[in-house]
């Protein structure tokens, strides 16, 4: 089976590493120095005091990628339109399977404007991994997590077992579920609540967790997330959402995630994906989330002022 990772920063690299280890495997990204370092000394993939060397084919150009038995869109939400124009240059062809485990929701809405439902899979990791530099990351989760997938038509076709079952093979812990809607909206409290926070505040998730102010603030988040998706009947209470996101915190305790590195590097976040989309949802079904929308506004408003930070 061919699989291209289309977004190749420290998840896509993640993935993209352990499957090259079980099938054939290229890696994409628009970013020059990762990709060439990439192919100069293999991609480097460490975890504490270990590290492999892993040999796998990359590149910047969309060209050179070639027809996919399936691709893996692992890019950034404000980046998958031009993710999924850059895929569709040569590896999707009308057979190919297209996963999305990408964060938050709305990136499987862009997907449906360039392939048909029976093609696309969703889903979601709970894996982390950082961007040690160019050619390098760390993988920073210390126990083994569930990735969860299913397809967007509900079909699951062998061609999707296999996808499957070489993900375990690579040791990604991939379940197909039709639950995966309710561990969706259990990641969306992990990100609403904690990349936000970190963002703000410039601390890793367990100081979040640890510190009685931000604390409450998050759980006020993780409530109002989980009051929307009790109104989408999706079946998570208060109690278990704030459960979930201090046992994933416990698992990753210094982990500072992508939203916080963004804000510090003026580059675009997901917040459009996450908190903006939870509180417009909230609208959608009539329920408030005051905090949730006053967080994403004040992500927004440093997002927009970036060339006005004075530190």
């Amino acid at each position: 089976m061919k699989i291209a990772i289309i977004g190749s920063g420290a998840m896509g690299s993640l993935f993209g590493g352990l499957l090259a280890g079980v099938t054939d495997t290229c890696l994409y990204d628009v970013n020059e120095a990762h990709i060439e370092a990439i192919n100069r000394n293999g991609l480097i993939m460490s975890q504490g005091d270990q590290k492999n060397i892993v040999k796998v084919r990359a590149t910047t150009n969309p060209a050179e990628i070639g027809r996919m038995d399936a691709v893996i869109i692992f890019v950034k939400y404000p980046f998958t339109r031009k993710a999924m124009m850059d895929a569709m240059v040569s590896s999707i062809g009308p057979d190919t399977l297209v996963l999305t485990v990408q964060n938050g929701i709305g990136n499987v809405e862009i997907i449906k404007e360039f392939v048909p439902e029976s093609q696309i899979v969703y889903g979601l990791s709970t894996l982390t991994s950082d961007m040690v530099g160019p050619g390098h990351i760390e993988m920073t989760t210390k126990k083994k997590v569930p990735t969860c997938i299913w397809p967007l038509n509900g079909e699951v076709t062998n061609k999707l077992r296999k996808l499957c079952d070489l993900m375990n093979e690579a040791g990604l812990n991939t379940e197909i579920t039709k639950d995966v809607d309710r561990q969706i909206w259990q990641k969306l409290m992990v990100n609403a609540s904690e990349n936000t926070l970190c963002a703000l505040l410039r601390q890793n998730v367990s100081s979040i967790i640890d510190t009685p102010a931000s604390f409450e603030i998050a759980k006020q988040i993780i409530f109002e997330v989980a009051d929307v998706a009790q109104a989408k009947g999706i079946n998570i209470s208060r109690e278990e959402g704030l459960e979930h996101v201090i046992k994933v915190t416990r698992s990753v305790p210094e982990h500072v995630p992508s939203m916080a590195i963004d804000i510090k590097n003026k580059k675009p976040t997901e917040i459009a994906c996450l908190n903006e989309a939870i509180a417009a949802e909230g609208k959608r079904l009539g329920v408030p989330t005051p905090m949730t929308e006053t967080v994403a506004r004040m992500i927004k408003a440093i997002e927009s002022n970036y060339d006005k930070l004075v530190y």
